[in-house]
């Protein structure tokens, strides 16, 4: 049984599991209540997963995970976003998420799968592979049909159990296939969704700001000014900050800002890095300058912050 360990950065080697569960070559998970029959279980009483789920501090997620919630409830933080997640709710998770668990009720059931950085999906399908960038961009999570779900829970039985056939040769072809097939029923959901997010985005200032919040994922570990992204979207600074404001109320300081906040605390409180060290991974000149940056937003300094 994996141990988790005390930081708060999240890999496959550090997801909390039982013997229930589906591990394979450290690259995949299948995890949770994948058979009505089992017994339910209080997660938030599981010891295997209860440092996971009630953590006051979020976690930087280093692998892909498709998070599949068949009951109770769940109110969760993907980067800066907050969703409550209900039965038939799916939510997918990109690597460098920054996530954490706010809340979950003591019958919730959830069923989910973990997947390295490998590239064992592949995007043969351009339309496919845009549905699927322009819907994560929004990280909102899909609302499922109970048909859908048991569809979504029958292959992923089948998938463990193949994976958990001693005399089977062939189990990176099997996970492949199967991965592909939900990648394409999961891009099926989706369609629809990015469909009618595009028209009720057709303004020119939402492409705008959609693009900034597009190219400010990217780099805002290196970039803070309003400039650089101005410069991206071939704007001036002022006209990108006013529209900023105009879609969602904010400038677009306040978006870079929150952004480094959110990974610094996540570097932080992860202890395997010095100030010094965050302060570098987020170009800052020097400890000094992200120490005044980091108490300005938070009101406390790094090191305060990371010991509390």
């Amino acid at each position: 049984m994996a141990e988790f360990r005390n930081f708060n950065a999240l890999d496959l080697t550090t997801i909390p599991f039982n013997e229930h569960d589906c591990i394979f070559e450290n690259r995949f998970i299948l995890a949770g209540d994948l058979d009505d029959s089992a017994p339910m279980r209080d997660l938030t009483r599981d010891p295997t997963m209860r440092p996971f789920l009630t953590s006051p501090y979020p976690f930087k997620i280093r692998f892909a995970m498709m998070h599949l919630c068949l009951g109770g409830r769940m109110r969760i933080r993907s980067n800066l976003n907050e969703y409550e997640l209900h039965r038939n709710s799916l939510t997918i998770i990109t690597p460098g998420t920054i996530g954490q668990c706010l809340e979950i009720s003591p019958d919730c059931r959830i069923a989910l799968i973990a997947l390295s950085n490998d590239p064992v999906i592949t995007e043969d399908n351009s339309e496919a592979a845009l549905v699927v960038r322009k819907f994560l961009a929004k990280q909102s999570p899909i609302e499922l049909t109970d048909g859908q779900t048991a569809e979504i829970l029958a292959i992923c039985r089948a998938l463990r159990d193949k994976l958990r056939q001693p005399d089977f040769r062939f189990k990176h072809e099997i996970l492949k296939g199967y991965l592909q097939v939900l990648y394409g029923i999961v891009c099926q959901q989706m369609a629809p969704l990015v469909e009618e997010q595009d028209a009720r985005q057709g303004s020119r200032k939402k492409q705008i700001f959609d693009r900034f919040l597009e190219e400010l994922r990217q780099h805002f570990a290196a970039e803070r000014s309003v400039g650089f992204y101005a410069d991206r979207l071939c704007l001036t600074p002022k006209y990108l900050s006013q529209v900023i404001h105009a879609v969602s109320g904010r400038y677009a300081g306040d978006w870079i800002r929150d952004y480094v906040i959110l990974e610094a605390k996540a570097l932080l409180k992860s202890r395997q890095y010095t100030v010094q060290q965050v302060a570098d991974m987020l170009n800052f000149a020097n400890q000094s300058f992200f120490g005044v940056y980091f108490k300005k937003a938070v009101g406390c300094s790094p090191t305060a912050y990371m010991e509390s």
